[in-house]
């Protein structure tokens, strides 16, 4: 991948993320808590149909795209069977629309799911959209997407916070849908000969068979994995009160700054390492990019601790708890990403159904911790289980690896990932106790320490920037 590619992917999540904060609190103002918990409900929603009717033909299109000499049977194979799958779901699930959206929201308004519905399909269209952008290296196109739906959400919520009608959940339904258009038909554009050349497509029903026995398991893995990401939502809903949901989903949002990490890495690390698997490279190199990783995933938690006092600046008054829970919620994407390279010797060999059991194990111990501390501490308790659970996840899916593919030193990134975990749990636990200064200096002086004990992984990363810059200036 070249300069520009590279550059093309990071630019997207890097804007797509400084918009998405200065949406945050501009939602916070505008919405009230009740309809921000209701909004955590339509995400969560969202994610669990995704991981439901792509039939993990997602993962399997990323898997084979390198090696598949037909990628047009490759994209037909991989995009109409869970389109068909969500069509026929969805339209039986119009009979009930009423019930349906009065267990989502509580409002029994059928308006309400008729319009989850729409959420539903375009986001499973540009799903696969985005997967062909994201397979081409077209790095520009697939971040115009990106800021494209941002954009559109900034200005609808300018437009809603100046009109003087009553804002309600629907018009938070709505600017999503649009959002979520807007990506869709930018995308769809670009990728319209891919399209087009699948009208004289046909299936091949072996090789939607194989492609079918790899994604499968990801099915039940990914159902395990949304219940994991779930679960805190739902315990908050179940055992404790709306304002506090509308808590934790601001600071879910504000953890947007890694989620831009995880965007960018997830992006460009699937393709990269299946290309090298490809070309017999030399897989040692998973051993550097995990140390640098976790290099990225230190300094990011420890300089947001440092900064996380600026939240009350931009939110009311009810919010005030976002600035102690943020940490928590920071190591569930960073995490999950440092995993994505530790992991990959299982996707290597092609061994997915352990990718349920490691998924049941961190869910277990996020039910677990949850049913224990939410009715208590609110949304300071689903903050502490999901990073704990997201912990368990990180150490138990490198281990797997290690045993399925190949040893390498794991002792310095599980010293790494606990000593932040524990340094979370204190900020939530005496964030309202200790003087906000004192902590927020602590994690400066963290800050510091991480950087200096990674000073080679910084040096190793500058080196192979100009390295890069200097190959495609040739």
């Amino acid at each position: 991948m070249n300069k520009s590619s590279l550059l093309g992917f990071a630019v997207g999540p890097l804007v797509g993320a400084l918009l998405g904060l200065a949406t945050v609190p501009m939602v916070a103002w505008v919405f009230t808590p009740e309809d921000l918990g209701r909004f955590n409900v339509l995400q969560i929603s969202l994610s669990f149909v995704l991981l439901i009717s792509v039939l993990g033909l997602d993962q399997a299109y990323v898997r084979e795209y390198h090696e598949a000499k037909d990628k047009q049977l490759l994209l037909l194979s991989c995009f109409f069977p869970g389109f068909l799958f969500l069509l026929v779901v969805g339209g039986l699930s119009l009979f009930f629309a009423s019930d349906l959206a009065w267990a989502l929201y509580d409002e029994s308004d059928p308006v309400y799911y008729v319009l989850t519905l729409l959420i539903f399909f375009v986001s499973f269209v540009s799903c696969f959209v985005s997967l062909i952008l994201r397979m081409q290296e077209r790095g520009w196109a697939y971040s115009a997407s990106q800021v494209f739906s941002k954009v559109v959400q900034l200005c609808l919520i300018v437009f809603i916070a100046v009109s003087s009608f009553k804002k309600e959940f629907l018009h938070l339904q709505l600017i999503v849908l649009a959002s979520l258009l807007v990506v869709l038909l930018v995308c769809a554009w670009g990728t319209r000969q891919q399209w087009l050349h699948l009208l004289g497509s046909s299936f091949d029903k072996a090789y939607l068979v194989g492609l079918i026995r790899f994604g499968f398991p990801l099915v039940f893995s990914g159902l395990a994995y949304w219940g994991l990401v779930a679960t805190s939502t739902i315990a908050l809903r179940s055992l404790s009160t709306l304002e506090e949901l509308a808590i934790y989903s601001v600071a879910n949002s504000f953890a947007g700054v890694a989620f831009v990490f995880q965007s960018i890495f997830s992006v460009l690390w699937g393709p990269m390492v299946y290309k090298w698997v490809a070309q017999n490279v030399d897989m040692k190199i998973v051993d550097q990019v995990a140390q640098q990783a976790l290099a990225v995933v230190c300094a990011i938690v420890t300089l947001s601790g440092s900064l996380s006092w600026l939240c009350d600046w931009v939110l009311p008054v009810t919010y005030q708890g976002v600035k102690y829970i943020l940490l928590c919620m920071l190591l569930q994407p960073l995490f999950y990403t440092l995993s994505e390279v530790t992991c990959v010797g299982i996707s290597i060999r092609r061994r997915t159904i352990f990718s349920l059991w490691i998924t049941l194990v961190a869910l277990c111990s996020n039910v677990f911790l949850s049913l224990l501390l939410v009715p208590d501490m609110g949304s300071a308790g689903a903050a502490i289980a999901n990073a704990v659970a997201f912990t368990v996840f990180f150490i138990v899916r490198t281990e797997v690896s290690a045993r399925v593919w190949r040893q390498f030193c794991r002792w310095r990134l599980y010293f790494c990932v606990v000593a932040l975990l524990v340094l979370s749990v204190v900020m939530v636990v005496f964030g309202g106790v200790v003087d906000s200064f004192v902590l927020h200096c602590t994690w400066v002086v963290f800050f510091l320490i991480f950087i200096f004990f990674f000073r080679q992984q910084w040096v190793d990363m500058m080196t192979s920037l100009v390295l890069v810059l200097k190959k495609d200036a040739l």
